[in-house]
């Protein structure tokens, strides 16, 4: 009798270096599942790449506000799950451009 090798799972995470993010992350590699997640390209995130669980995960610099960049990395990985935890948790920021805290807190409309 054949083995049949089923495809694993593809999960897409906003927010994966984030606490919430990088637990999540390690859950679904651990029943294993193909993990992506969005990383703003900021200097602070380069430290990403070298986070433990970086083996296993394809990470995707864009920004949550960008329709475009999103829908790309959407098209291209063809997600099973998507799971939204990228957040601007900067108080102060977040009155000083209450639109794109929005945007990026609620998630993009454009991709709901």
């Amino acid at each position: 009798m054949a083995i049949i090798k089923l495809k694993p799972k593809v999960a897409f995470i906003t927010g994966i270096t984030g606490q919430d993010g990088s637990y999540l992350c390690e859950i679904l590699l651990e029943k294993g599942y193909e993990v992506h997640g969005l990383v703003r390209p900021t200097p602070q995130r380069q430290q990403a790449l070298s986070h433990p669980l970086r083996h296993g995960v394809t990470l995707h610099f864009g920004d949550m506000s960008c329709f475009e960049t999103l829908l790309q990395i959407l098209g291209s990985i063809k997600p099973d799950e998507i799971y939204h935890l990228a957040a601007q948790s900067h108080v102060g920021m977040s009155f000083e451009m209450p639109l794109l805290t929005n945007d990026i807190n609620a998630g993009n409309p454009s991709i709901a």
